[in-house]
């Protein structure tokens, strides 16, 4: 199979690690029915005390006792049913500031053919500067001259230019003197527009380049007015809200494609945002350094999306390299996480969902530094007994309303039982994920968990069910356009149908005149889609299990009519979430 070869050996039930429950223990226990049933049993053992032992004050005290347990029962049921009740109210108005945050978002279409998917960066070096007027005094213009970028997206520009000349309305006005209205943003960049020569120029849709800068004021002048802490400060905030709308996107069914779009166009700049603040040294405004922090998550959730973790510590190494970051000493210490730059156990912080957070994101990439395998012949063995200690001590520092953090742990921890063999901790685990998804919550996790379950179902031989979970995955990934996890679903199913062509019928549309080798020639097809997804995203290793399973097709095709496709004709059956 493309997923890692698993122990033959399988555990028993007894063998159960008891330390992350399988499912909600409290719902069961504090159910209607059981919290009934135990109250009721509580004031027969007092009845049957106090009429077997008559009324002693020993029997008082024991019929007493009987009497506040069951009463404690109730309480207990009514204190979680109230917990569980604040829980869901939170979830609901929760999922509702999402939704309302990108319900007006407009999603990009696809690329045209021959446009460049990565216009270029908005940062310039300082060999291709604009040029500068040494006639020029413009205290606004000075304030994009010294923000070293030349390019500008229509919305980015206006943006700054209107921080600019809002600024000194933010200043007291001196006894006696009147404050001038501030001209538009939009007329200024007209003005620039038609100037002889144009000290603008526009390239591409809604994109400016800027020609020609004022040499007055200098930049010490400029770095000292009100106006660059707040013309910078809407610059990063302009792009912290945008990739904070599209990064909760990516988890929406509805807007995760066009939010895929919007990030693949937008990332070369958001990068070249973040070096160009790193840049700006000690003249950044801490203002802007708290809207970094906003982008640096929103990038951190894209590069997990795409397996891209080559960008991923780059971006992280910038921002902790950005002026005050280190101020912000929790999100500093993410930053340097998300680097691979921090080596201990980070300290406690407040609020204290924040620290835990933190904390069990630590000992979540510890885990996983544990699975890690060098390359090489000489393959040191992995420590999966750590690895699942850890991963377990990370769920259990998680904050409850992080189901996407609890999700993620749950789904590696059954992976690590899964490469011990332990195949009913894996189920269990991946259970308990199952139902913290339910009702729509976190999808990608949802599809993920499923695709998890296939696995475990292949180890423990039943091919049946393990077909029926890379389908639902399979579906749960084309939703959310999730190219990497199509591809790996893809990979599942193509190379299962290298080991069992015959069993592949419930894969297609019912057709009675499927033949083995059109499943064959059918799966050669995913494969090619897999390799085609997979070579988009992440680099390959030196070992693709896609090509490897196309050479087994392409000879187990060689007496027949049919040679493999270079491409996908059919695609699998799709197949509907229970939940």
């Amino acid at each position: 199979m493309s997923h890692p070869g698993v122990p033959a050996h399988r555990e028993e039930a007894s063998q159960v690690e008891p330390g992350t429950p399988r499912s909600s223990i409290w719902q069961g226990f504090l159910g209607t029915a059981s919290v009934v049933a135990y109250a009721l049993l509580f004031e027969l053992a007092r009845n049957l005390v106090l009429n077997s032992l008559g009324e002693s004050p020993a029997v008082k005290v024991a019929a007493g006792t009987l009497r506040w347990l069951s009463v404690l029962v109730v309480a207990a049921a009514a204190v979680y049913v109230g917990y569980r009740f604040v829980q869901r109210y939170r979830e609901r108005i929760r999922t509702a500031n999402e939704l309302a945050l990108i319900a007006d978002l407009v999603e990009p279409g696809p690329r045209v053919t021959g446009v460049d998917p990565n216009p270029a960066p908005d940062s310039t070096p300082e060999s291709d500067l604009p040029h500068t007027d040494p006639d020029w005094t413009d205290e606004v213009i000075a304030v994009v001259r010294d923000l070293r970028m030349r390019e500008f997206e229509t919305a980015a520009l206006l943006a700054v230019l209107t921080a600019a000349l809002d600024a000194p309305a933010h200043r007291p006005v001196e006894q006696g003197g009147q404050r001038e209205p501030p001209s538009a943003a939009s007329v200024l960049l007209n003005n620039l527009l038609r100037h002889t020569p144009p000290r603008v120029e526009i390239v591409g849709a809604q994109r400016y380049r800027v020609l020609e800068v004022p040499a007055h004021p200098e930049r010490a002048q400029v770095i000292a007015q009100a106006r660059w802490p707040m013309a910078v400060t809407a610059l990063v905030h302009h792009y912290a809200d945008l990739t904070t709308q599209w990064a909760f996107a990516l988890d929406s069914v509805r807007f995760a494609a066009g939010a895929r779009r919007w990030f693949e166009a937008q990332e070369a700049n958001l990068s070249a945002l973040v070096t160009a603040c790193v840049s700006l040294g000690e003249d950044i405004p801490a203002t802007a350094v708290a809207e970094l922090v906003r982008i640096g998550d929103a990038l951190d959730g894209w590069y997990a999306r795409t397996g891209d973790g080559a960008s991923q510590a780059a971006r992280a190494a910038e921002l902790c390299s950005v002026h005050g970051m280190k101020e912000i000493v929790l999100h500093g210490d993410l930053a340097r996480m998300r680097a691979g730059d921090l080596h201990e156990k980070p300290r406690r912080y407040r609020p204290r969902n924040l620290s835990t957070s933190l904390a069990a994101r630590w000992e979540h990439d510890a885990a996983l530094r544990l699975l890690i395998v060098p390359p090489g012949h000489q393959r040191p063995p992995v420590d999966f007994a750590a690895a699942s200690a850890r991963l377990e001590a990370s769920w259990w520092l998680l904050p409850r309303e992080d189901v996407a953090g609890e999700v993620c742990a749950l789904i590696n921890l059954a992976v690590v039982h899964i490469h011990q063999g332990r195949l009913d901790a894996a189920r269990d685990r991946l259970e308990l994920a199952e139902s913290l998804t339910r009702g729509g919550r976190d999808p990608d996790g949802r599809a993920h968990i499923q695709e998890t379950m296939g696995i475990m179902w292949w180890a423990r031989g039943e091919f049946r069910r393990a077909l029926r979970s890379w389908q639902q995955a399979l579906t749960g990934y084309r939703a959310l356009d999730d190219r990497l996890g199509t591809a790996r679903c893809l990979q599942h199913l193509g190379s299962a149908m290298v080991s069992g062509p015959e069993r592949g019928g419930s894969l297609f549309a019912a057709d009675p005149s499927v033949t083995t080798a059109e499943v064959q020639r059918q799966a050669s097809g995913w494969l090619k889609e897999a390799h085609r997804l997979h070579d988009g995203y992440v680099p390959h290793n030196n070992e693709c299990y896609a090509e490897r399973y196309i050479a087994k097709l392409r000879s187990a095709l060689a007496g027949t009519n049919h040679t493999v496709l270079d491409q996908i004709d059919t695609w699998p059956l799709p197949a509907r979430d229970p939940h």
